[in-house]
């Protein structure tokens, strides 16, 4: 239990901090402090035979995690930690992302004065904005409620994310036309709005598309895992303006670069200068040109093989994997390939070209979702999600995951049991709730 103030005293005036303390016993001391280890919850909630892909279990004070713990909508909200300073911080946090219609449940109004003053304040405040909806008793102390206003301007806290233990540059102030945008608002359906990370488009685009950057969590891990291959021979597919080839180039790589948008003198030049900027040992070329049929081609101006690509090309399609079995032939025996975008099915093609021919697989859960395959002597290192981040459940994405296994040849599938996420149409809708325009 978070730690009581002054206004907390239960309904007879007794001070919870002396509660807590065995003022009147350690058997109401252990009740006030509400206290159990997060492997006895786990236990508790695995009992009900609930999916636990979708329960997140989150430590702390709640005055203190909530600022950085993300939700979309909520439909039930329940208040449960009895005291002032925490209640308060859960109705300032949460109520708003409150739908029009949600169940609000407090549990201890009617025990704990700090609880029902932390309520009173909150409806009062007109800062706030919202009106005290009506209570009704469920019992002696608990009380529910339903918000008839609809949230407003409902949407994630978007942060930039930073795996811990990867010392790379930040690059981002080469990038200045590289602006926060809304991800709601973009109808491509294997976008991951609900990650709460920034989401950036270059505002130089002049194409009819919408094209997003990696994120900058996504181009730190480029950085950290093509450093192990500095002064050797790496491959872009794909570069748009630049922004992940300066992680590649920084971390060392003679790096070339395929993009049709290349074949336009002006995006060649930006693009150019961009790089030019990047310090360290790392070069670059580009190449105006498609892939894969560019890639012989690029492939023969130096004699080295490629030790290090990363392909985010076209998404659709048998792109992804035409990419893949482009590139195959011309690795170099340790290597790594990377891809962007494995919340798409048609990219996991592509890493899946990789996994048939021999490489190990790994997939980072980032906003996008990287995949990463591997051979011969090189390092992968152990990435650490933000933990705002759902786990990864996509059912094509699972053979990648640790412990899966091949189906067996008669048809009996040895794999995990595969876990339903959430699907296109659902974030369609979700869309249509979150974004400034609906």
């Amino acid at each position: 239990m978070t730690a009581p103030g002054e206004h907390d005293v239960d309904l007879t005036g007794a001070p919870a901090g002396a509660l807590m303390q065995g003022s009147q016993g350690e058997s109401v001391a252990e009740l006030v402090r509400a206290a159990a280890s997060l492997d006895v919850v786990r236990a508790a909630m695995e009992s009900t035979g609930y999916d636990m892909s979708r329960v997140h279990f989150i430590q702390g004070d709640v005055s203190k995690t909530l600022p950085v713990i993300q939700t979309l909508g909520i439909a039930l909200l329940r208040l449960d930690t009895d005291f002032y300073d925490s209640t308060l911080a859960e109705l300032r946090h949460l109520y708003p992302r409150l739908a029009s219609g949600g169940i609000l449940i407090i549990d201890d109004y009617g025990h704990w004065a700090g609880a029902k003053r932390a309520v009173e304040e909150y409806f009062s405040n007109p800062v706030n904005g919202y009106k005290r909806p009506m209570l009704w008793c469920i019992d002696y102390t608990g009380r529910g409620a339903v918000k008839a206003e609809g949230p407003v301007n409902v949407e994630i806290a978007r942060y930039d994310y930073f795996p811990p233990g990867i010392d790379a540059p930040n690059l981002t102030g080469l990038f200045p036309d590289a602006q926060p945008q809304n991800p709601w608002d973009v109808p491509w359906p294997y976008l991951r709005p609900e990650v709460p990370h920034l989401w950036r488009t270059d505002s130089r685009n002049d194409t009819p598309y919408t094209i997003g950057n990696a994120s900058v969590e996504e181009a730190v891990c480029l950085y950290a895992l093509a450093r192990q291959f500095e002064g050797k021979r790496g491959l872009e597919i794909g570069s748009h303006f630049g922004w992940t080839a300066s992680h590649l180039v920084a971390a060392g790589l003679q790096l070339d670069c395929v993009d049709p948008e290349f074949l336009r003198e002006v995006r060649f030049k930006l693009v150019s200068e961009s790089l030019d900027k990047v310090s360290g040992t790392g070069s670059y070329r580009l190449w105006g040109g498609y892939s894969p049929d560019i890639l012989p081609e690029v492939r023969e101006s130096k004699p080295e093989p490629w030790s290090f690509a990363f392909i985010d090309g076209r998404h659709d399609g048998t792109a992804p994997a035409d990419d893949a079995r482009g590139v195959l032939p011309f690795l170099a025996p340790d290597a790594v390939v990377v891809f962007h975008d494995l919340t798409a099915p048609d990219v996991e093609a592509g890493l899946d070209v990789f996994r048939k021919a021999g490489f190990s697989t790994r997939l980072f859960n980032t906003m996008q979702i990287l995949g990463v395959a591997w051979r011969g002597d090189v390092t992968i290192f152990d990435h650490v999600a933000d933990r705002n981040v759902a786990p990864i459940t996509l059912d094509h994405l699972l053979k990648h995951l640790p412990g899966w296994k091949e189906p067996e040849e008669d048809g009996g599938a040895s794999e995990p049991a595969p876990v339903t996420s959430a699907q296109p149409t659902l974030w369609a809708r979700l869309r249509k709730m979150f974004s400034p325009s609906a």
